[in-house]
């Protein structure tokens, strides 16, 4: 066969490939990608996180508003994080996609202001708070080569390289009012209403961002105008959704406290917006839409204990949460491919298609105090905290089949971690911590581009500054 005829059929295959890729994948893979949770608060993350029985310090509202009421003075927060992530993929159908992948970010995690009201009825205590909570992260970045091939007539064979640039960036925060209320000398209630809404909080918003570069070629040998650039950017904007968060605290004896935390689902309204930009050798093509989508997040209940030992230096706490990950839907009423109009926020295939079972987070936390019992007034009490959690992702758990990913069960992707934190208290005025959390799963992430025979290892590192200031 002459190379004139091979560069004539890679032609073909390129001229092909540009005229179907304005459709509904015009990228040669898909990148699922679902939010992160995220936890308040250098103080109780330095537990581990295991904060639901305890929730005695500004943000309770985040963990359990049953426990605002343990707040005797006004005071205000503000908590900092830092993030170093990484993903190590390994794949043995496309080995060529192995590599680490890194992230870095920082942002306020957490903001609030308290006031507590002694005289009310029965002189019960009632506690306002108004919080900012940053509760889901978006934030990811890949970049990685690709190849495919196709079988053409004589025996020939089509390839397809590809580097690909994936950006994710964006949070969901809320505008957080909420209220503790002692009903009896035991049982404290709560409730936070978390606002969702872009005109108070203008960064409540992700978007993505996905380059390609094709190259194509016919038994390694690739034509003058074998080349494609493929450019997608999504947005998702003016995120508007309210719901509720429930706690309630129980003081068993004066050491041993119980307590149930509940986060309602609800229903956003966002306006999703999409460009794709292809061009190269066989011409240009640009599209782009906007409509709006409705996305449903998910509902989590959670328990604690916590123990606090007779010579009030040692505090011992177990945590357990269930989140419905499968409620996780995007409706896209207008979509024009009627099976993609209600989808998994996890695994991007309809809900019918794919499992995606609940997942329980289970966290164990300790704080000691350094009191010194013979001096009455503590100008500077040192405190040291650790902690240690497992806290899985929602997946399909699909298993490997000759071609991709089949039908999942649905088990999640085991996460584990562990923590530090350090604390100070100067002149019971204003309360100094840091926390350290390393997190951590093996073998994870196989939803991320649907490949058999791939999956990653995730790393991640955060540090945790906060202050709380007391009047």
């Amino acid at each position: 066969m002459s190379k004139g005829w091979l560069l004539l059929q890679c032609s073909m295959v390129v001229a092909a490939l540009v005229a179907v890729a304005p459709g509904a994948h015009a990228q040669s893979v898909d990148i699922m990608s679902s939010p992160n949770v995220v936890g308040s608060g250098a103080r109780a993350l330095g537990m581990g996180g295991a904060f639901i029985a305890i929730a005695d310090d500004a943000t309770a509202a985040s963990w359990n508003p049953g426990g605002l009421t343990q707040l005797e003075r006004p005071e205000v927060s503000l908590v900092y994080d830092f993030q170093w992530n990484s993903e190590r993929f390994r794949s043995s159908s496309h080995p060529e996609i192995g590599g680490r992948h890194t992230a870095n970010f920082s942002d306020f995690n957490y903001a609030s202001a308290v006031y507590p009201i002694r005289r009310t009825i029965g002189g019960r205590n009632l506690v306002l708070s108004l919080n900012y909570q940053r509760q889901y992260d978006f934030d990811r970045n890949l970049d990685f080569r690709f190849r495919d091939t196709l079988a053409l007539a004589g025996g020939n064979i089509a390839g397809i390289s590809s580097n690909v640039n994936y950006r994710q960036r964006g949070q969901l925060a809320s505008l957080s009012p909420a209220f503790g209320f002692e009903l009896t000398h035991r049982l404290s209630l709560g409730m936070v209403l978390n606002i969702w809404n872009e005109s108070l909080l203008p960064d409540n918003e992700w978007e993505i961002q996905m380059d390609e570069r094709r190259t194509f070629h016919i038994n390694g040998v690739m034509g003058p105008w074998s080349w494609t650039r493929f450019s997608m950017h999504e947005k998702y904007a003016d995120f508007r959704g309210i719901n509720a968060t429930f706690g309630a605290l129980y003081r068993a004896t004066e050491r041993l406290k119980f307590g149930m935390v509940y986060h309602s689902k609800f229903t956003a309204d966002v306006q999703y917006e999409r460009s794709v930009r292809i061009w190269g050798g066989q011409g240009s093509n640009f599209t782009t839409s906007r409509r709006p989508q409705e996305i449903v997040f998910p509902s989590a209940v959670g328990v604690g204990v916590a123990y606090r030992f007779p010579n009030d230096k040692l505090t011992l706490s177990l945590d357990v949460t269930r989140r419905e990950w499968d409620q996780f839907i995007i409706h896209d009423p207008r979509n024009r491919r009627i099976n993609r109009r209600r989808v998994s926020g996890v695994t991007g295939l309809p809900p019918q298609e794919q499992k995606v079972k609940p997942v329980y987070t289970v966290r164990f936390g300790a704080e000691y105090v350094f009191v010194n019992e013979k001096k009455p007034i503590q100008n500077y009490l040192p405190s040291v905290r650790i902690g240690a959690f497992y806290d899985p992702e929602p997946a399909s758990n699909r298993p490997d089949r000759f071609f991709g990913l089949g039908r999942g069960d649905g088990k999640p992707d085991n996460y584990y971690g562990v923590t530090f934190g350090l604390g100070l208290l100067v002149k019971n005025r204003v309360n100094l911590d840091a926390a350290y959390v390393y997190r951590w799963g093996s073998g994870v992430r196989r939803d991320t581009f649907a490949f058999s025979g791939t999956d990653a290892n995730v790393r991640q590192h955060t540090v945790y500054l906060s202050t709380v200031v007391y009047f």
